[in-house]
């Protein structure tokens, strides 16, 4: 992979180099509850704000110190970096003992400093779901949720307000890059509740979509900032379910969101566009088969891409993996092509989740998402280089495929781009116990070429599965635990020390085993053995014994090929759970 050409030069905290193409952007601390964000300048200069576990929100770019941005002894949550031009804006709820919780926004101009901060509001009780948009004119829109009572109320009646909070969403615009504000508007004001903010910039305006309730009735309303600093009433777009996800993006010149929902007990994905003054609607065929989990949504000129994660909205006998799927239009979101499943591997067994979108230039379409395919979680990518037509034949690994476990985020999209070029930022746990992550950022290739090894053939990948699966039993016949133990996956042996394992092993014995079956799909096989156990006399605490005499049964488990061989999935039968994550 090619690298970027940053100059270290003398830091006073550098970042830890790891890979041609990847930076470790925490030296110390990281906290994975504060999801981080990620913004790139139009000059394509990347900035991460991230969280530590003192509550701090920090900022930091590839070829600079890490820099704190909320006050002493604050907290922050639910913070947003987004970049317009080569303006940067940092947003987030700052808390502190002894003061209620605010609104705060720094901004970043090029040559210069990061701004004082500003409060933007703390008496609408704002709550950590924080939106900002804008532009490089200098326009800045922020919006976030709050659940200020209606008027002044008594003691009692604060509480049962607590109780039931009064939700809706607040506003507040600049034309100046942020030095000077308007008035803070109720935005969902004349409804009886507004929760789900989306919003976008179209033609030079602010526009937010949200769910809004009144009289027992869900609508989609829109909200248009105005001429001065202030925003329209709220329009109803449709009536419609609840509303699970959101995202807006501006398309022709006009706003255009995407939602997706549930009408009682069945889901539905939808869309609306405005076209000549009137809202079209449309709902996508077939969308009550998903049950989508994390959305994302672009757009430039008359293309509109979506992608999504979903797994299936119906019950099944096995688990229920989320898949990424993909769709776009090209009339500016009235109409779409059909969705269809978009990672280019051919086992559905291990998912793939959390897409990811960013647009280049020349129709440069990118698409990154969370996948198991390796068993642990990898990051890959695709890339279109006419505007989503067509796609590399095959996806591309961020990093070494199969060796660490690398997290994305939902509901957020840390995938951005600059001309030709792309960041993301995930999170990689250092060992299989998932305890401790540090946060990466990753610089993806302009041309981007990976060719998958061949591996062995399947005759011979299937004799050495069953060669595996005859040691692991013939170990529990002789009765040769940490044999058995070193052929338990990783994250088990992880989490459970050899000598605890063996140390409750041995009640139970094995008599014999037979291989009836082993079927791979990938790097997951299932494999039927039949065997003979049997359970010598056990005292019982309460008195009396416990046995079993020899009993013929049979056993359907699951060994997974990681780190170069296979072994045996650890499942807890009890529990019903397993440490894996495919």
């Amino acid at each position: 992979m090619r690298s970027l050409m940053w100059a270290a030069g003398v830091l006073i905290s550098p970042l830890l180099f790891a890979a041609p193409s990847e930076w470790r952007v925490n030296p110390d601390s990281f906290n994975p509850r504060l999801t981080p964000r990620l913004a790139v300048t139009h000059s394509g200069k990347p900035f991460v704000a991230y969280g530590d576990h003192q509550g701090r929100l920090l900022v930091r770019q590839p070829d600079s110190s890490v820099q704190t941005l909320t006050s002493p002894r604050a907290k922050a949550a639910g913070f947003v970096l987004e970049s317009f031009g080569e303006r940067l804006y940092a947003a987030w709820l700052e808390g502190q003992a002894g003061s209620a919780p605010t609104v705060k926004l720094r901004s970043l101009e090029a040559g210069s400093a990061w701004s004082e901060p500003v409060a933007l509001d703390s008496a609408s009780r704002p709550l950590p779901r924080i939106r900002v948009s804008g532009d490089s004119a200098g326009q800045v829109a922020v919006v976030w949720l709050g659940d200020a009572p209606d008027g002044p109320r008594s003691g009692t009646e604060e509480s049962s307000a607590q109780a039931t909070p009064n939700y809706h969403l607040y506003g507040r615009r600049s034309a100046d890059g942020g030095r000077t504000w308007g008035e803070v508007s109720r935005l969902t004001a004349g409804y009886d509740i507004g929760f789900w903010p989306a919003l976008t910039m179209a033609a030079g305006r602010a526009h937010l979509f949200a769910d809004a309730r009144l009289d027992g009735e869900t609508r989609l309303v829109h909200v248009e900032a105005d001429g001065a600093l202030g925003w329209t009433e709220p329009e109803p777009v449709k009536t419609i379910g609840s509303v699970l996800l959101i995202e807006a993006a501006e398309a022709r010149g006009q706003p255009v969101v995407v939602w997706f929902g549930a009408y009682g007990n069945e889901y539905r994905l939808e869309s609306a566009v405005r076209e000549d003054g009137h809202w079209k609607t449309y709902a996508f065929p077939g969308s009550d088969a998903y049950d989508i989990g994390s959305l994302s949504l672009v757009a430039r000129d008359a293309h509109v891409y979506l992608a999504f994660s979903a797994r299936s909205a119906q019950q099944t006998r096995q688990p229920r993996k989320n898949h990424v799927y993909f769709t776009r239009s090209s009339d500016g979101g009235v109409s779409w092509e059909p969705i269809r499943p978009f990672r280019h591997y051919p086992f559905d067994v291990t998912q793939d989740t959390f897409p990811q979108m960013a647009l280049g230039q020349d129709g440069q379409v990118v698409v990154a998402w969370n996948d198991y395919r390796n068993l642990r979680g990898d990051l890959y990518y695709n890339r279109s280089a006419d505007a989503g037509s067509t796609w590399l034949e095959q996806d591309v690994p961020a990093d070494a495929p199969g060796r660490f476990e690398d997290v994305l985020f939902p509901f957020v999209d840390n995938l951005r781009a600059s001309g030709h070029h792309f960041w993301l930022i995930g999170s990689r746990y250092r060992t299989d116990d998932l305890a401790i992550p540090d946060l990466y950022l990753y610089a993806l290739p302009a041309e981007s070429t990976f060719s998958a090894s061949s591996g062995q053939n399947p005759a011979a990948e299937k004799a050495r599965l069953e060669a595996r699966v005859a040691d692991f039993w013939g170990a529990l016949v002789k009765g040769d635990y940490e044999a058995a133990y070193a052929l338990f996956d990783p994250y088990f042996r992880r989490r459970m020390p050899v000598t605890d394992y063996v140390g409750q092993s041995g009640r139970v014995k094995q008599r014999d085993f037979k291989i009836l079956d082993a079927q791979i799909e990938g790097k997951v096989a299932r494999v039927a053995v039949e065997f003979t156990y049997e359970i010598p006399a056990l005292k019982l605490p309460r008195g009396g014994t416990y046995s079993k005499p020899p009993t013929l049964t049979r056993s359907e488990e699951t060994w997974i090929f990681i780190d170069g061989d296979w072994y045996k999935e650890y499942r807890n039968e009890v529990g019903d759970f397993s440490f894996t994550r495919y």
